[in-house]
């Protein structure tokens, strides 16, 4: 079989983590081509990773033939355009999430899907590829708790990054749209139904800048699934103790819990009392769930087997995004008048 020739479309943060993975540990993909809009940083990164090609343009990307598939890794803002130009491209799509950050967009972004037929795409929701979420989701499908009536999913980012914040959050979206979506994902993946009511409250506690571009540092989103599941969301970027994430689902005969990581097996009995080291940050707990996507990817491609995460599942949390930012905004409950 011949390998995947792959191009990374930005390789900051999270580009980096998935171009490294590409490129050092997945023996049927090949990175073919680094994109920036950092010349020096594509080009440091092609030579480091072992790429032959670099660009800062990404349309150089969707024009080169030798590509097989995209790595749309890039800012947020940025993602509806670059989906839509791989799609004329017909190439395979492995993006980020979000997805899109607007309604019109993600109307796009499904007419450009449904034009490039035959060619995945899969959207980024690392955690469903965690062994222990998966783990427990498969505990929950057999029935071990009995019916769900309650999931409950916790990110608290590690405060010392504030500085990176202030650099990366103004084109993020907000907290509903970055931070909370793996949670609304997670949510709407063990309810396994629709969100059909949501109610969102926050505020900024602490990082005053957040003000200037319409962000919070801190929220709560409680959701009512169609099926009587309630879900109850909590976020903030504020943590002391590192990269703070867990999971709760309670049901008719038990609950079950996904732990916050913790760094080692170690732990300290001193004056002090016992403890455990948490993850620092989000390579430490989720490192394998973000190469078992990219494996699920390129295997995907190469077997025709289906993406657990497509643009539909992207969709429907920006839908709960948009209603949490609307609940927010309007300090009243919202129904889903998405759902039809």
């Amino acid at each position: 079989m011949e390998k995947l020739r792959i191009a990374s479309i930005g390789v900051g943060r999270m580009g980096i983590c998935h171009a490294e993975t590409v490129a050092l540990r997945v023996p049927d993909a090949e990175l073919v081509t680094v994109c920036d809009l950092n010349e020096e940083l594509a080009r440091s990164t092609a030579q480091r990773l072992g790429a032959r090609k670099y660009t800062t343009d990404y349309h150089d990307v969707m024009n080169d033939e030798e590509i097989d598939a995209v790595f749309i890794t890039n800012t947020s803002a940025a993602h509806c355009e670059c989906i839509k130009a791989a799609c004329a491209a017909k190439k395979h799509i492995f993006c980020e999430k979000p997805t899109g950050l607007t309604f019109d967009e993600l109307d796009e972004i499904d007419e450009a899907v449904a034009s490039n037929k035959g060619k995945v795409i899969q959207v980024a929701f690392l955690r469903r590829f965690d062994k222990s979420m998966m783990d427990a989701k498969a505990r929950v499908d057999r029935g071990e708790i009995g019916d769900v009536i309650k999931v409950k999913s916790v990110t608290r980012d590690p405060g010392k990054h504030r500085e990176f914040f202030d650099r990366f959050l103004p084109g993020s979206g907000g907290i509903f749209f970055d931070l909370n979506v793996h949670d609304f994902d997670l949510a709407r993946w063990f309810a396994n139904s629709e969100v059909e009511k949501v109610f969102a409250i926050g505020g900024v506690y602490s990082f005053e800048e957040f003000k200037d571009f319409n962000d919070l540092d801190a929220d709560a989103v409680m959701l009512q699934f169609q099926n009587g599941v309630m879900a109850e969301i909590e976020g903030n970027r504020l943590a002391t103790c590192g990269y703070d994430v867990w999971l709760e689902v309670v049901g008719t005969k038990g609950s079950i819990t996904v732990n916050t990581g913790i760094n080692s097996f170690v732990t300290v009995k001193d004056e002090y009392g016992m403890r455990n080291e948490c993850c620092p940050w989000y390579w430490e707990r989720f490192g394998d769930a973000y190469e078992s996507e990219v494996f699920a990817f390129v295997d995907a491609v190469q077997t025709g087997k289906e993406t657990p995460c497509g643009t539909t599942d992207a969709r429907r949390v920006v839908e709960i995004a948009d209603l949490a930012k609307k609940s927010f905004d309007e300090g009243t409950s919202v129904y889903n008048h998405y759902l039809k």
